[in-house]
């Protein structure tokens, strides 16, 4: 289909694509969906519709034909149907009559797209074909939908968001600590059904995030009391499709065809529709567990009313949320995206990673990348006002947030090498260019909510800049929320003596504690992800709290493998779940999460699988450009492999990255890597990295390569092998020492003296003369003056010139003054 010139086009619709009928004689009717302007986002949309095209049916969609070419845009040529966009009738005089019979259609539709395993996302009039004479309706406007059961989203500016505001579901925001699945399509369908039956919107918006909170906080007035002669049953069915949480919604598309069919058959036969209990077929056969969070309203008050303070007089606030892992911390935390809506806050989170510790302000640079990638895509007047913040607040020293956030340098472009300076100026700039970068964001007219997870992992740097920033009398419109497990934290970590610093300086500071879940919480959960009353559940409510100690994440891992397992089953005639608490109990199952999700992940394909084990090797996320390095095949190769895994929600992929969903997933398929093969796997990741880095690449993840060479370094035998990792450690802790990140800097010296042995000081003299100098300044910068004078003194016997002498001699006198 590459020839298009014989067809004469009408345009359909308008907007970011275009939607034209063709025709000509002889010629197959057909609809061509071009792009306004050749953009990435365009491109994708088109690119991901026409790779649907086997799930998609011609009975029910517009089915692509083919990826062309028309003056010169990229357009995707659809199978034409026939019948006429739905948004021209819509609003002209609504008439029941008239438009039940669409709406049942539109529901059919939606429940036959969704029983092929595929969420729309973008559901509206204008995307739905309508052929009033023989009933026919069509669904077009794949562009966005997905394959996967459940979606992930990040809360991204408004103005970015994949859809279209007006009619998107309050998870589709990002903002709502929801996943996106079928039941958004149906929230879509209520929009698009109350618009018919009312000829208006549900909510009106003067921009893009005046809409996002009509949808996650305002309720709509009902259809029967905006239009005289609406029925009572049919309003009730269009607010159940609005309710803001998921699970108050329809749970099905087929359920809200069988109540519309009954309107229908009602109104046909007497001209009215008599009250109906609604949903009485509206049972799912794939187990939903309600994301909603159960015995947590108390913690999510104190947290809200923290954020309430922190935007009322603009005073910092440090909230700290701990328990054990699964607890339920970071879901807790993320309750807040809903608060953020109307002062139009902004949200950043970063997670700190085991085994990066000693990568200094890793996860600082991780939560404001997720601040500063959005700018991007902003309008040149947008960014330049961005611009123009960032140089002012930023000065000569923008260098140093560019080393930590590259992408900043595409918005205020490449930043004049810093000045050298001693330590201690080092530290205090560092801290104060920080402190600015962040006041860009934190403002009265958006404050800034910061979440920084695992906190047990974080490292020195972070942990004195943290101090800095809660207790600086310059730093306004902040909270800064930290999660972190107390059963690892004692008394002697470093986290504990600078909160109680913190205290004593007068911060305000916010202790939420998670408790695990009593019964009747586990309860709830476990009768309302399977529709059934209270009591029915109990006994298997007392068996899942048993097993998992009342642990969120362990008993929904552990009830969602029941369902795996056969063990909890959907019987379609009774439309209801069923099973048999004995043979429940008489199964083995482990009382230990991380064994459970490795017997879950040993059930995906073995290419998932390793897939999976070198994303845990690289940490808890990792970007696709990373990840094909590793993996040495194409990006299509990576996504492919991993898909399995994203579908089943162990991974989630976001920005352009893929992530864990939990540590203990992380955790579970890190445990696959047999433990005597680990160092092998790391230092083969560490050489592949190294061997396909350009050297401005390896300047940017210096940190990353010299982790995964010093946790293979067991394995490293070759000479010159040894002398390249102990290089890269030496340069790792001077990047990390010139953002005064001195702890993290010592770590990479140590690592680096680690690789070599007594005979490196006669053939490799510089190397391991600069190790032991610079670890010897780390240790004094640090306070460990007995381990700077040990070393300062073996420098003295070996070092082979009057230059280096004098050098090891001006430490020994600062370490004396």
């Amino acid at each position: 289909m590459s020839d298009l010139s014989s067809y004469v086009f009408l345009p359909l619709r308008e907007g970011d694509v275009a939607l034209y009928r063709g025709s000509g004689e002889g010629l197959a009717p057909i609809l061509l969906v071009a792009a306004e302007e050749d953009s990435l986002a365009c491109v994708r949309r088109l690119e991901n519709e026409y790779a649907l095209r086997p799930e998609l049916d011609a009975a029910w969609a517009a089915r692509p034909i083919a990826l062309s070419r028309h003056n010169d845009r990229l357009a995707l040529v659809l199978d034409d149907p026939g019948g006429e966009p739905l948004h021209r009738l819509v609003g002209l005089s609504p008439d029941v009559s008239a438009f039940l019979p669409i709406a049942i259609g539109l529901a059919g539709v939606l429940r036959q797209v969704h029983e092929r395993g595929l969420v729309h996302k973008d559901v509206k009039p204008a995307n739905v074909l309508v052929d009033t004479a023989s009933g026919g309706v069509w669904l077009t406007g794949f562009g966005i939908a997905s394959r996967l059961p459940r979606e992930h989203l990040a809360a991204a500016p408004p103005e970015v968001i994949a859809g279209t505001l007006a009619y998107m579901a309050p998870e589709q925001t990002g903002r709502m600590n929801r996943s996106v699945d079928s039941r958004s399509d149906l929230y879509s369908l209520g929009v698009a059904l109350y618009e018919m039956f009312t000829g208006r919107l549900p909510f009106i918006a003067a921009d893009a995030m005046e809409w996002v909170h009509c949808h996650i906080a305002l309720q709509p007035v009902p259809p029967d009391e905006r239009v005289a002669g609406i029925p009572g049953p049919l309003s009730a069915i269009v607010m159940k499709l609005l309710a803001k949480t998921a699970e108050e919604r329809y749970q099905t598309a087929a359920g809200v065809e069988v109540d519309l069919q009954r309107c229908l058959a009602a109104w046909e036969s007497v001209g009215r529709i008599e009250p109906f209990p609604l949903g009485t077929q509206d049972a799912s056969n794939r187990l939903m567990v309600p994301e909603r969070l159960y015995g947590r309203e108390r913690e999510i008050d104190t947290l809200l009313d923290s954020f309430d303070r922190v935007v009322g007089d603009g005073t910092p606030e440090l909230v700290l949320v701990s328990g054990y892992s699964g607890i339920g911390k970071s879901s807790v935390v993320n309750e807040l995206h809903k608060a953020l809506v109307p002062p139009r806050g902004l949200f950043a989170s970063g997670k700190f990673d085991q085994y990066k510790r000693d990568i200094p302000h890793a996860t600082l640079a991780q939560a404001f990348r997720s601040l500063v990638r959005p700018l991007l895509g902003q309008s040149e007047p947008a960014l330049y006002r961005w611009r123009a913040a960032f140089q002012e607040a930023l000065g000569p020293n923008g260098q140093l947030i560019t080393n930590l956030i590259p992408e900043l340098a595409f918005v205020i472009g490449e930043q004049p090498a810093v000045a050298d300076l001693p330590p201690q100026e080092t530290q205090n700039r560092f801290q104060m260019v920080f402190r600015r970068f962040l006041g860009v964001f934190a403002r009265e007219e958006r404050p800034l909510a910061l979440f920084l997870d695992d906190l047990q992992w974080l490292d020195t740097a972070t942990l004195e800049l943290l101090e800095h920033l809660v207790t600086h009398s310059e730093v306004r419109h902040l909270m800064l929320v930290g999660a972190y497990r107390d059963n690892e934290v004692g008394p002697a970590h470093p986290l504990m003596r600078t909160l109680e610093a913190i205290r004593s300086a007068g911060a305000r500071v916010q202790e939420i504690v998670l408790a695990p879940l009593g019964l009747d919480d586990v309860g709830r959960l476990v009768a309302e992800a399977l529709h059934c009353e209270p009591e029915r559940a109990r006994p298997l409510a007392q068996l899942v709290q048993e097993k998992t100690g009342g642990n969120p994440f362990f008993a929904i891992q552990f009830f969602t493998a029941l369902a795996e397992d056969g063990l909890l089953a959907f019987h379609p005639a009774a439309r209801a779940w069923q099973w048999d608490i004995d043979r429940i109990r008489a199964k083995s199952h482990t009382d230990n999460v991380v064994d459970l999700m490795a017997g879950k992940l040993n059930r995906l394909p073995d290419e998932t699988q390793e897939a999976l084990k070198q994303l845990a090797c690289l940490g808890n996320a990792a970007d696709i450009a990373t990840l094909t390095m590793v993996h040495g095949e194409p990006e299509q190769a990576i996504h492919l492999a991993l898909w399995e895994a994203v579908r089943a929600g162990f991974v989630i992929q976001i920005d352009g990255a893929y992530k864990f969903l939990h540590d203990r997933i992380q955790q579970a398929a890190y445990s696959l890597i047999a433990e005597e093969h680990r160092a092998e796997a790391h230092l083969r990741i560490g050489r592949v990295l190294l061997a396909s880095m350009t050297a401005d690449q390896l300047a940017e993840h210096l940190f990353d390569v010299a982790n995964q060479l010093n946790r293979g370094a067991a394995q490293l035998i070759e000479q010159v092998e040894t002398v390249q990792a102990a290089t890269i450690n030496l340069r790792a802790g001077h990047k990390a020492k010139a953002s005064a990140a001195f702890a993290s800097a010592r770590a990479y010296f140590s690592a680096g003296m680690a690789l070599l042995d007594d005979k490196d000081w006669s053939s490799q003299y510089e190397l391991t003369f600069s190790l032991w100098l610079e670890r010897a300044e780390c240790e004094f910068l640090t306070g460990d003056f007995d381990t700077a004078a040990q070393l300062i003194g073996e420098l003295l016997q070996r070092a082979a010139s009057k230059v280096d002498l004098a050098s090891v001699y001006h430490l020994k006198v600062q370490c004396h003054v």
